[in-house]
């Protein structure tokens, strides 16, 4: 398991005892940090990332002090494969990417993409499973940072496709009923994707439970008309057409 991350409440675990755990402004530069391993990062950026607001005139002095605090811990754990370096007018994070959950995350969901462009069926559903098993709640859970939105917005998107990808790799491979408690789980998490509610009707339907698959069509419906009053998809439609009719194909991952 990667020993750093941000899928979820931040944490750095060989720095975790230089650091604790209350310190905001630490966690927010050190997130920053581990959002871009081995890249460049301004002292601006920094900056911006503590205050999402007017900055205070003393604002770089705390960056920095924060960034001493990230320094001494890194050499307090002994961790001879992390460093803090100091690169112009920034700093650059340096280590093995591999130990950050987002990174792993956004590799193992490329690799699960060409297994499945392989038909290697089994192995795109490993790499699926463990890639959204890294997650242990929304991106930077804790830290409301305005900077990291854009960010935090593209990693919940790959995991909600990544999600869908399996759902939808099981139901074909018959194991529709195993993951319809996760479904419903995704389904209340993103109750407007039409993409899951699609997936959560063809799993019940496949498991003579028709009437809950036309309910979660109803349910959709209902969000949709209240909320944007518009009404369901296509996908959404002809997944409900086949289901009356009898004719529900196995779902077809998305492409790429």
């Amino acid at each position: 398991m990667p020993d750093f991350g941000i899928l979820g409440q931040p944490y750095a675990e060989p720095l975790q005892p230089g650091i604790g755990v209350n310190r905001r402004r630490e966690w927010v530069i050190l997130s920053a940090l581990m959002t871009r391993p081995n890249a460049f990062m301004s002292t601006n950026t920094l900056v911006d990332a503590m205050w999402d607001t007017e900055p205070p005139r003393t604002a770089r002095e705390q960056v920095m002090n924060c960034l001493g605090s990230i320094r001494r811990a890194i050499a307090a754990s002994g961790a001879a494969d992390v460093r803090l370096d100091r690169v112009r007018d920034g700093h650059v994070f340096g280590i093995d990417a591999e130990r950050i959950d987002h990174v792993v995350f956004s590799r193992l969901c490329a690799e699960a993409e060409s297994a499945k462009a392989l038909g290697r069926v089994e192995s795109s559903l490993g790499r699926y499973e463990r890639a959204l098993a890294l997650w242990r709640g929304g991106v930077y859970d804790g830290l409301d940072v305005p900077s990291f939105a854009s960010h935090a917005a593209a990693l919940e998107e790959q995991r909600a496709s990544a999600a869908e990808q399996y759902f939808a790799l099981s139901i074909a491979a018959g194991r529709g009923g195993r993951v319809i408690p996760h479904l419903l789980r995704h389904v209340g998490e993103y109750p407007l994707r039409e993409r899951g509610v699609a997936l959560l009707m063809t799993a019940l339907h496949g498991e003579g439970r028709s009437h809950d698959a036309q309910a979660a069509y109803a349910r959709l419906a209902h969000r949709l008309r209240e909320g944007l009053a518009v009404g369901p998809g296509s996908e959404v439609r002809r997944t409900l057409d086949a289901i009356l009719n009898g004719t529900v194909p196995a779902p077809q991952p998305a492409a790429g």
